[in-house]
């Protein structure tokens, strides 16, 4: 009978690199949703800012729930195939959990919002966007979702109280290029 004796070092040595291999498959897969999703509220952010601008009616920004009407579908539709090829791990169990997270708050702030304050619903999601983008980035240890995440949640704190109200959303189109396009777009170009 033989035994296997390995040692604590070599122990560690494994476990580290399993997680960095699952990091490295999880940001294969990861660049689609993050482009997806960025376009999807880059759109929904100009749309809204502008008839924000136009109209200087609060009514439209119930248009923000548009966004995981059409988010969660398109999402499915497009990363269907991929999933069946990838296996779950702690990494992407993870990240999904913080932005699913990051849904339901964003999502009620939006609705406690859409009566209470409408103008200030971008700013709260904006920062909470960066929140979420940086956990994800200290997750998969990339420099830049982590540093994106942190301008994006200082930077909309700081314009809360230096830019007008409807501009938020314009501001939440640029978070949105930020945290999600650009580093969707860098991941994709990274895994091929």
């Amino acid at each position: 009978m033989e035994t296997n004796n390995m040692t604590p070092e070599k122990s560690l040595q494994i476990i580290s690199e399993a997680i960095a291999q699952s990091r490295r498959d999880f940001e294969k897969n990861a660049g689609t949703p993050l482009i997806t999703w960025g376009w999807i509220v880059l759109v929904f952010s100009v749309l809204i800012w502008f008839m924000l601008r136009e109209t200087n009616d609060a009514k439209w920004n119930f248009l923000w729930f548009g966004i995981p009407i059409v988010g969660w579908p398109l999402t499915r539709t497009l990363i269907k195939g991929k999933q069946e090829n990838t296996a779950t791990s702690f990494i992407s169990k993870t990240v999904g959990h913080i932005w699913i997270i990051y849904g339901i708050f964003a999502t009620t702030l939006a609705t406690a919002f859409a009566f209470i304050a409408p103008g200030y619903c971008s700013f709260i999601t904006a920062v909470l966007l960066g929140y979420a983008a940086t956990m994800t980035g200290v997750i998969l240890k990339n420099n830049y979702i982590t540093i994106g995440g942190i301008i994006t949640g200082i930077g909309c704190t700081i314009a809360l109280f230096h830019i007008e109200k409807w501009d938020a959303a314009l501001l939440f189109a640029i978070a949105a290029t930020l945290n999600l396009i650009i580093p969707g777009y860098v991941m994709n170009k990274k895994a091929k």
